[in-house]
């Protein structure tokens, strides 16, 4: 028989428990609103979790399994005060250790509760169904445009309810079409609609409600349709239909099949996402044809903004807020900027207007993995959605590329290598260079696999980086003939290059800078290495932290 020593048992050589700390937020902190509460953790043998209490009471919906640790904590649940907070990192054998207190003090009173530096938002439509753990991740969110059918995901006390246990404050919009609407929904349930053609049997019996070109033919969205052969046939095809969005008699109709299949169901929510308010006809060709109405972009957008400026009060009268997808991208032209100024100073401006595709978008053709626009039009990009202070701005960029570590890579529009996470920074960058601090009003999205609504897409960025305020407005220093722009923080820079040129760019001589990129995400900033410059490749965006 052969006698095994102590040393060769599995786990025997273990002769400490785990070792952790918190890292984040530090001792005598004042703390308020949304933070991150973040902690390390080692082991030889490897950690199972890390958990999180306040005063020996756990918060943040339970333990973390995967790095960095770190939970999501609002302290606008509790009561100001000084809190003590510590992290519970538990190994392979079941050993746990309890990290050093923190001690920190809750003030949410104004003005010393700083906004969240990202406020984001997130589509779903066609996704998974959704779990009580993933109530947990959604309540990072500050905005979620979601099907309806997904109120049933999670039972009792249903899905919204349970998302806003985790966050009270995030706001919950249903998808509903705006000036479109389909042929094929007259018999399918309520909460399995996505447009209004079931409420009132709209296809047999209101004629006047159509959109029609020179001869009669109703005109509809070609890439969402299948028609046999032109015109589309409601007996045989597909068909998604344009409807007379100007119309008042249009605008009473959507509204009242909006209150019969979502304001008076049980899964109404905060408000309505109404899509496809398309700013611009001129650059938005998949029509079968051109409507005698509205011919051009001088009749189109006034009347789309007449639109969306008589739902949104419609919607209003019901208890509802309205959300507004006017479409992407339509901000680099100068009548696209028109409308959207026109609609921000009408009478009922949406409460949410977004920009589909903004900074950084996955359309073009397939070998485009991510398409950047010029610098000029990105710059209006950049002043057009600043501009707006009377609704909410819900900026969505996307790439074609997977998030899948460590990330997928292609070529852009400009032939250029990109990966997602460049992508994914010069979107993020450019946002913080348009958003407002006040009003706190623009909300961040980024969308891999082509701009797809079927899964949480989720950046730790959201949660580890945090400048403050603004300083002031961005700012341009030109680097030979490359224009970089930057925004300074109250704890930091972005810095932003919408060309192709790489640069080398000098940092203030007042600044102990560290630069923060997404490799070093979780590694704590008084390890980074102090610099002078940075290196700025085309289409990048760069962080610095003072320190």
């Amino acid at each position: 028989m052969v006698l095994l020593s102590a040393a060769s048992l599995p786990f025997a050589a273990q002769a400490t428990p785990p070792i952790v700390q918190i890292a984040s937020p530090v001792s005598g902190e004042t703390i308020c609103g949304t933070i991150t509460v973040s902690a390390t953790a080692a082991d030889s043998l490897g950690i199972v979790n890390v958990a999180f209490e306040f005063n020996g009471t756990p918060f943040g919906g339970g333990p973390d399994t995967t790095q960095p640790y770190a939970v999501f904590a609002r302290t606008n649940d509790v009561a100001d005060g000084v809190y003590s907070i510590t992290a519970i990192a538990v190994n392979r054998l079941g050993e746990q250790t309890t990290s050093l207190p923190v001690t920190v003090t809750v003030n949410n009173a104004a003005p010393n509760c700083a906004s969240k530096f990202t406020p984001n938002f997130l589509a779903y439509y066609n996704g998974p169904t959704l779990t009580a753990a993933d109530a947990n991740l959604l309540g990072k969110f500050d905005l979620l445009d979601v099907a309806r059918y997904h109120y049933f995901d999670i039972n009792s006390p249903g899905t919204w309810a349970a998302v806003k246990a985790v966050n009270p404050n995030i706001k919950v919009y249903l998808y509903e079409d705006g000036p479109e609407d389909e042929n094929f929904d007259d018999t399918t349930p309520q909460v399995g609609l996505q447009g209004i053609a079931r409420y009132g049997d709209l296809n047999s019996n209101h004629p006047e409600l159509f959109l029609r070109d020179s001869a009669g033919n109703k005109i509809y969205n070609k890439p969402f349709s299948s028609p046999l052969a032109p015109p589309c046939n409601d007996q045989t095809d597909t068909c998604w239909y344009l409807m007379d969005f100007g119309s008042p008699t249009y605008q009473s109709y959507w509204l009242g099949a909006v209150q019969a299949d979502i304001t008076n169901q049980v899964w109404v929510a905060d408000g309505v996402h109404a899509d496809n308010c398309i700013t611009l006809i001129s650059s938005f060709s998949p029509y079968s044809a051109t409507s005698p109405v509205y011919p051009d972009d001088a009749h189109w957008y006034p009347a789309m903004n007449a639109f969306a400026s008589a739902i949104t009060a419609g919607m209003h009268a019901q208890g509802q807020k309205l959300w507004c997808n006017r479409g992407g991208a339509y901000t680099i032209f100068d009548t696209g900027k028109a409308a959207w100024a026109a609609l921000d100073a009408s009478p009922t401006p949406p409460d949410v207007v977004a920009d589909e595709g903004a900074f950084a978008v996955s359309s073009g053709p397939a070998n485009w993995a991510t398409q950047f626009v010029a610098e000029s039009q990105w710059r209006s990009q950049i002043d057009t959605l600043h501009a707006v202070k009377n609704s909410k701005v819900a900026i969505f960029s996307h790439t074609k590329l997977q998030q899948s570590p460590p990330g997928d890579t292609g070529l852009d529009n400009w032939n250029q290598p990109v990966t997602y996470w460049q992508s994914f920074w010069y979107a993020f960058g450019s946002f913080q260079l348009a958003k407002n601090d006040s009003p706190n009003n623009a909300y961040f999205a980024f969308f891999g696999n082509s701009e797809s609504a079927d899964r949480i897409w989720y950046a730790d960025e959201y949660d580890f980086i945090d400048l403050g305020k603004a300083v002031g407005p961005y700012a341009v220093t030109t680097i030979g003939s490359t224009n970089i722009y930057w925004r300074e923080f109250e704890k930091g820079y972005v810095y932003v290059n919408p060309t192709i040129n790489a640069v080398s760019v000098p940092l203030a001589s007042t600044c102990t800078c560290r630069q923060r990129t997404h490799d070093n995400l979780y590694t704590p900033a008084s390890q980074l290495p102090v610099v002078t410059n940075i290196q700025l490749n085309g289409h990048n965006a760069a962080i610095v932290l003072k320190t």
